[in-house]
């Protein structure tokens, strides 16, 4: 009987049992009848109910067979026997793969290693009698491996090593050398010989020399942090934003997401739309930015191709049209040329390249630092987009909440004040945003930020180390500024004592943080000199089982500059204004990068993660090249004016405008309604003829 139909018929069965128990026990209290009578009632009331010593015997079965099942399940034995049963469609997809991994000597987990080099040695054959090592399995796993007889379950042990290797790699106790992501971590930071032999140049080349003593810079963050918690507790009383409830908890109103109110009045095109294409022509000619697409080839290099191919190739990759649908859409261009050009001159490096070459000239605009709220202060934003991906992808991931049953990549971008977008990315949507934020900051020359602000998903405390220790304002907008943690380096009661409402709540481990402060150094040197992305080092740094102590030290720093800043934005309003307002800019210019991808609807086409780079860094080089024209087209304004007070007046409308308006752009391809075109006919008379003969 089948475990489903078993658990109906006793449950069925026990309501019947139930029901009869009450009644027999009602005719027992019965005192208007007598003992004859009670025997009598009792026994019409089992036939009625057809319960007999027969049915008692089933019954007892069936509650003994399931005793059994339950026993089973209880034991998991049916999934053990399942991921026996299964285990060669596992071992045909991964065994090959496992004789060929190198894994990292210094691994830090011993039992996996062993028995990862005994898999190794055996060439995967595993025989049922012979010893294996099972020091890497959990108690309960050492004695499913084993039939009542002895023998090894081979199917179930290579289930189990398999599933161990996994987590062994991707903890960090199992390294491999063979791999881009997971190695060592002591591989993808500065070589621990060059170090300690060129340590002082490295750290003097990284910028960071104010740091090079712990004591130094921790004694003058204290002060800091002393100095701004006194000064925000002292203004309490004028701070209309900070307010108090009722068990004595502080809070932080919300300020209002826009700076101020745009013009009305446009100071863009109204009469005309200007193609896209004429856009990146124009542009194009002015900065040379296609001058950068080279060809890959060593021994034989072609003739360049027309320009025009190099920007059909651009809207092809940055609209999400793809690049053979394109040349069928577009007049003047043959596919395979087209396609040449895509494959040989395009790469994720030479994308980075072109951007930085316009950026470069729209920077040297003067209208451009006009954008700035501070002189000489540059503050940028960043903020992730997620997209979906219409096609089999390695670099997608599933999130029901963003894109139901499908999956889909994130895309993030950085953005300056003057609508620059300088640095973008691409990414599983399963991955921290924050792990990406320092590769924008420190990967970029163009645009050299001295404030950068984040929402809560690009936000984390070992951000906050690294960026203060690279002398950059990390200004992140939390979702609720109150459930941050305050942290000190003094101790709590300290604050208390002196009457402050507002105190930190921790005191970070003083000990820890200065005595892992040299390997704090290296990975800042080791990002800012470019020797490993940031990105890398913290996903690898934050997928270790048990916490690094690097990773551990870089927490507590970040969190005395963290809480520093909550201070800060609680005190001034000028912070919280420009964090505001920054993080608006880039809100909107996620909706211009919307607009760009207009292909497909906007579901990404592009299945490795280079061309999804590739397609990325098109798009934003269409998006920079819409920016720069504004810019062009502002400044042009600016110089037709005929008075010096004139020029002041547009100059205060064109800084509350956006540099990355597109209503006056065309950016979905120019319609023909010229006469003497000649379309497709279809000879009716021959379709209507039946398809088949009856």
């Amino acid at each position: 009987m089948q475990t489903a139909q078993l658990v109906s018929s006793v449950a069925q069965r026990s309501v019947t049992h139930i029901d009869v128990l009450t009644t027999i026990e009602k005719i027992i209290a019965d005192i208007a009848i007598g003992p004859a009578e009670k025997i009598d009632a009792i026994d019409q009331l089992l036939k009625k109910k057809r319960l007999s010593q027969r049915l008692f015997q089933e019954d007892e079965q069936r509650l003994k067979s399931l005793k059994e099942v339950n026993q089973k399940v209880h034991d998991r034995e049916n999934y053990y026997l399942i991921l026996e049963k299964n285990s060669s469609k596992l071992t045909g997809k991964v065994a090959d793969i496992l004789k060929v991994l190198v894994a990292g000597t210094s691994s830090s987990g011993k039992d996996i290693l062993s028995a990862f080099f005994y898999y190794q040695d055996k060439n995967g054959s595993i025989t049922s009698s012979g010893a294996v090592p099972t020091s890497f399995l959990r108690m309960e796993e050492q004695q499913r491996v084993l039939s009542p007889e002895g023998n090894l379950r081979t199917g179930l042990y290579k289930v189990f090593l398999f599933k161990e290797i996994r987590d062994a790699i991707k903890s960090g106790a199992l390294a491999v050398e063979s791999s881009y992501d997971y190695r060592s971590f002591e591989e993808y930071i500065i070589p621990a010989g060059l170090w300690q032999k060129e340590k002082e140049f490295l750290i003097k080349q990284a910028g960071i020399t104010a740091h090079a003593h712990p004591r130094a810079t921790l004694l003058k963050l204290n002060e800091r942090l002393n100095a701004q918690i006194k000064k925000t507790n002292n203004q309490l009383s004028e701070n209309k934003q900070v307010y108090f409830d009722a068990a004595g908890d502080w809070h932080l109103m919300k300020d209002k997401r826009s700076e101020e109110e745009p013009d009305a009045e446009s100071l863009y095109p109204q009469e005309y739309i200007i193609p896209v294409l004429g856009v990146l022509t124009t542009v194009g000619n002015i900065c040379g930015f296609t001058s950068v697409f080279n060809h890959h080839g060593i021994d034989y290099v072609p003739k360049r191709p027309e320009q025009k191919l190099f920007f059909a190739a651009i809207l092809g990759f940055g609209c999400n049209i793809g690049i053979r649908k394109f040349s069928f859409m577009s007049k003047g261009i043959r596919t395979s040329s087209l396609e040449t050009t895509a494959l040989h001159y395009f790469t994720p490096e030479t994308l980075i390249e072109a951007n930085d070459k316009l950026l470069s000239f729209s920077n040297s605009l003067p209208l451009t630092s006009h954008f700035r709220k501070e002189e000489d202060f540059v503050h940028t934003s960043s903020d992730g987009q997620k997209f979906d991906v219409s096609v089999a992808s390695l670099v997608a991931s599933p999130s029901f909440k963003y894109f139901g049953n499908g999956r889909g990549v994130t895309l993030y971008s950085f953005l300056d004040e003057s609508g620059q977008l300088f640095y973008s990315t691409v990414f599983s949507a399963a991955e921290p945003e924050s792990h990406y934020v320092l590769d924008g900051l420190t990967h970029n020359e163009v645009v050299v930020p001295n404030a950068h602000s984040t929402d809560t998903h690009g936000y984390s405390e070992p951000v906050f180390a690294v960026t203060g220790l690279l002398g950059i304002e990390f200004r992140p907008r939390f979702a609720r500024f109150h459930h941050q943690q305050l942290y000190s380096i003094n101790e709590v009661r300290t604050y208390k004592e002196q009457g402050l409402k507002i105190v930190p709540d921790l005191k970070i481990n003083l000990e820890h943080l200065e005595n892992n402060w040299e390997d704090i150094l290296r990975l800042g040197c080791t990002i800012k000199l470019g020797y490993s992305k940031a990105s890398t080092l913290f996903r690898r740094l934050n997928s270790y089982s048990k916490q690094h102590p690097l990773y551990k030290a870089l927490k507590d720093l970040g969190r005395l500059y963290k809480t520093a800043y909550v201070y800060q934005y609680m005190d001034d309003e000028l912070v919280r204004k420009t964090v505001s307002g920054s993080l608006s800019k880039i809100e909107s210019s996620n909706n211009f990068s919307k607009a760009i991808t207009i292909g497909n609807n906007q579901e990404l086409i592009w299945a490795t993660r280079r061309e999804q780079l590739i397609a990325e860094g098109c798009k934003r080089l269409i998006a920079n090249a819409v920016n720069t024209y504004n810019l062009l087209l502002l400044s042009e304004k600016l110089s037709l004016t005929n008075s010096e007070e004139e020029k002041q007046i547009l100059l205060k409308k064109i800084v509350r405008t956006s540099t990355q308006s597109w209503a006056h752009i065309n950016l979905v391809g120019e319609y023909d309604f010229s006469e003497g075109k000649d379309y497709k006919t279809f000879d009716l008379n021959a379709l209507m003829k039946p398809i088949l003969k009856q």
